[in-house]
């Protein structure tokens, strides 16, 4: 009894001790398969300068590998991160102007140079310097071997990014959880988040005349939603108020979830946060 109740008080640590496992020689038989590089916190600026982003969303390793067949050459790098939304927000944060999108799994990118892809904890690139016809040809079997390698936990969105109106504007969804990100993000909002901590899924949705931006936001405690709303505006008299318009004309309103997570929105004319998070409308 004492073993098992040890190994369940382990099983949270064993589990974020797992580690990626990364191609083998025999993956790919008609193929050289380099020797790994392995990167950690200390290391990985050195390989990325701009890997700030991947450590905001708690990296873990690095992994980098080339894959060099007769006529085709690859580079594969896959991050490590620390939660499946950290790697799906590594992932909305570094694709742009796909080709195809859910090509091989529900969160994927296939360019003419580069495969990107957010697999439950691991964000990966595969990519190639000619972007020829015979390298495109391998981010697939690849990119299917390192999940296989790897088996994952998916990332299921929550409320209300899987609604059917939600779907067509997928692409400009993104996971953020620090100033970092937001400044890496087309969000403009990286004046209300001063000093709060936060998760939040964000996407944008183009309008005729005005677009909607909406967000589902967690803060780490209810001090940190305190100075998001002050911020934000959306605090009067001390007392929090449903929606509220600045002085340069835009429109701000939020939704409590639960304790911990709020709906917010941003426009430039008032529009019912229901309206957007609804999927009967």
């Amino acid at each position: 009894m004492r073993k098992i109740i040890l190994v369940l008080l382990l099983l949270p640590v064993l589990l974020t001790a797992q580690t990626y496992s990364p191609l083998m020689p025999g993956d790919f038989p008609d193929a050289i398969v380099s020797t790994p590089d392995l990167y950690d916190l200390q290391s990985v600026l050195a390989y990325n300068s701009d890997a700030d982003v991947f450590l905001e969303f708690g990296l873990q390793s690095l992994t980098v590998q080339e894959i060099t067949w007769d006529q085709a050459k690859l580079k594969v790098e896959v991050y490590q991160l620390r939660s499946p939304e950290s790697a799906f927000g590594a992932y909305s944060l570094s694709v742009v102007n796909c080709l195809q999108r859910d090509s091989s799994g529900s969160y994927d990118c296939n360019n003419r140079y580069q495969y990107q892809a957010a697999y439950g904890n691991l964000y990966f690139s595969i990519s190639s310097e000619s972007g020829s016809d015979a390298a495109r040809s391998h981010y697939l079997p690849v990119a299917k071997s390192i999940m296989q390698r790897n088996p994952q936990q998916i990332l299921v969105l929550p409320d209300p990014f899987n609604n059917p109106r939600m779907k067509q504007w997928r692409k400009n969804l993104v996971y953020i959880q620090g100033p970092v990100g937001l400044q890496n993000s087309l969000y403009p909002w990286q004046d209300i988040f001063l000093s709060v901590r936060f998760g939040m899924f964000a996407i944008y949705q183009p309008g005729e005349k005005n677009g909607i931006y909406l967000a589902r936001i967690v803060f780490e405690n209810p001090g940190d939603q305190l100075r998001f709303l002050t911020l934000a505006g959306l605090i009067q008299d001390g007392v929090a108020i449903p929606n509220t318009g600045t002085n340069d004309g835009i429109y701000r309103a939020y939704n409590q979830i639960d304790s911990q997570s709020i709906y917010f929105l941003q426009s430039q004319e008032p529009w019912p946060i229901e309206a957007v998070t609804d999927p009967r409308n």
